[in-house]
């Protein structure tokens, strides 16, 4: 998880205006609705995505009380069958873990699932927004500091995040780095991903390449977009009276190579040590500084950071947090300046069509009234590095974080960031069918290995299907047994952690189910632990197969 950058605060404007758009509109008035009327909405319904159903973790199919009273079913189809529910119906995953993940529902603490209850994806438990902050210049002054770089013909997105909406309140919200090298929709080049915004004539179109492009590269579905421009950060600044800030020294951007002075800088920003009152322009100066610096005592400037971008989102996250801190409380209270962040609202910010500025404004207001900042948003990071091949001064994905990875893009799959699903469950699997099991368990997307004829460690491992696991290992053991028919036996083995398990198979494979069915996993005291003669984790006994699935 990072930190959170003043990029991501900024494109939250436009969440925030359409928030405000809505509790403005509870109150309807002529003015509203003209204003409500000039916010551009594009054409965008059949390029998104409608949002899937909820993955099936392994706390979906846990027993939380074991009531098993009946044969289980020995389909997930045939229990469906029996229950008189069919594929289509809409019933929710089966009761789970003492801890409900990010994006679903906490089960009763009566809630009872007896051992072989079918478990389906459940309903979309929230949506997946593309936000654009665009660097568009129109309005700004022939001489400002803040056109370097920029022309009034181009329309780059500067930012670029995914904002994932659930239904409980809570946001998850991960930038894009503007610089990652992908494929971009339709041309079958590799680029920037940024540059994918600036290939078309129309934001509608712009916005469809880019949503191809984000969803092609990331592997993750987008249900809405919203675009806000350049101008928007310091049009609500001034809107609200703007933000006070406090420096101990006098702090500025690197000047530029003909100033005359110390207050010239790349950005415009200079401020004296005390305390200010930002209005948009120096609020906007100050965010987009890239190369900071601090007077020392001595008169003498120095740089302040390492000048790159995460530094600089980092340093500049305070900012935001007083900025957001100053402006929540007094805004919706103010008749006034929520009329003015309306009118900022329809000059600068678009929605796709699947998006009512109205009615999605007034359930975002009711679903976010009294929202804690800092408890309910979750902040995510890729990890990446710098590449050079094939396209220049560009970022790729750290292949040496791939496991992190996919854990921020399964956040915006609607899989918690602990939550246990097939790729972050290793099943080792030993006995004469191991290659088989292991390459359907790995077809699945379990990490399966075959691992040798028998468990170290296991003088005498039984004829049938057996799970190995450590005390702390049942929800990983109850994933793969719902997949396995029938239920394997479970045995205790210490020395696994809590995402790897042994399936000893013997002499033929259990069968794989299409479908999910509830596993009662016995809990740890209930386990004969089966000790190893040794302090090596259990993955360091088992010889892995040359050929692995």
């Amino acid at each position: 998880m990072s930190r959170r950058s003043w990029r991501a605060r900024a494109v939250l404007f436009s969440l925030a205006a359409l928030t405000l758009v809505g509790a403005a509109a509870t109150g309807v008035s002529a003015y509203v609705l003209v204003q409500l009327g000039r916010i551009e909405r594009h054409e965008l319904a059949d390029v998104l995505t409608s949002a899937p159903r909820q993955p099936v973790t392994a706390a979906d199919v846990l027993v939380r009380h074991s009531t098993t009273t009946t044969q289980p079913p020995q389909t997930a189809a045939e229990g469906l069958a029996a229950s008189g529910e069919t594929a289509s119906d809409g019933a929710g995953p089966a009761a789970g873990s003492d801890t409900a993940p990010a994006d679903r529902a906490s089960p009763s603490d009566d809630a009872v699932s007896p051992e072989g209850t079918p478990v389906r994806p459940s309903s979309p438990a929230g949506e997946n927004y593309l936000l654009v902050g665009t660097d568009n210049t129109l309005g700004l002054e022939r001489d400002d500091p803040l056109r370097d770089g920029h022309s009034d013909h181009t329309r780059l997105a500067d930012v670029i995040m995914v904002v994932r909406l659930r239904d409980d309140g809570t946001v998850a919200m991960m930038s894009i780095p503007r610089d990652l090298a992908v494929e971009i929709a339709g041309t079958g080049a590799v680029a920037k991903i940024n540059s994918a915004y600036n290939r078309d004539d129309t934001t509608a179109e712009r916005a469809a390449r880019l949503i191809e492009t984000v969803e092609a590269s990331l592997d993750i579905t987008l249900q809405h977009f919203v675009e806000a421009d350049f101008l928007a950060f310091m049009r609500l600044v001034d809107a609200v009276g703007g933000v006070t800030m406090s420096f101990d020294r006098p702090h500025r951007d690197q000047p530029k190579a003909d100033a005359a002075d110390a207050t010239q800088s790349r950005s415009g920003f200079y401020t004296e040590a005390g305390t200010h009152r930002f209005d948009g322009r120096q609020a906007m100066a100050y965010v987009r500084s890239r190369h900071l610096q601090v007077q020392l005592p001595d008169g003498t400037w120095r740089r302040s950071g390492t000048w790159n971008d995460l530094d600089r989102n980092d340093r500049q996250r305070e900012f935001m947090r007083t900025a957001a801190a100053q402006i929540a409380p007094s805004l919706l209270a103010n008749p006034m300046r929520l009329l003015s962040v309306l009118s900022i609202a329809a000059d600068h910010l678009s929605t796709s069509d699947t998006l009512s500025v109205v009615s999605d404004g007034r359930r975002l207001a009711d679903q976010f009234a009294g929202i804690d900042v800092a408890a309910a948003v979750e902040d995510y990071e890729l990890k990446v590095v710098d590449v050079h091949d094939p396209v220049r001064w560009s970022l790729g994905l750290d292949p040496r974080q791939t496991e992190h990875n996919q854990r921020v893009l399964d956040v915006f799959r609607g899989i918690g960031w602990e939550d246990i699903v097939e790729s972050r469950v290793h099943v080792l699997v030993t006995g004469a069918a191991r290659n088989q099991a292991a390459a359907e368990l790995a077809a699945l997307g379990f990490d399966a290995q075959a691992a040798g004829p028998a468990p170290e460690g296991i003088a005498d491992p039984p004829e049938g299907a057996v799970i190995y696991l450590s005390p702390h290992g049942r929800l990983a053991a109850g994933l793969v047994a719902s997949r396995l028919l029938p239920v394997p036996d479970f045995a205790g083995y210490a020395e696994l952690d809590a995402t790897t398990v042994i399936l000893h198979v013997g002499d033929e494979a259990p069968r794989i189910d299409v479908g999910y069915r509830t596993v009662d996993v016995p809990p740890p005291d209930q386990l004969a632990m089966d000790e190893l003669n040794s302090d090596q984790p259990a993955a360091d006994h088992l010889t892995v197969d040359e050929q692995t699935p």
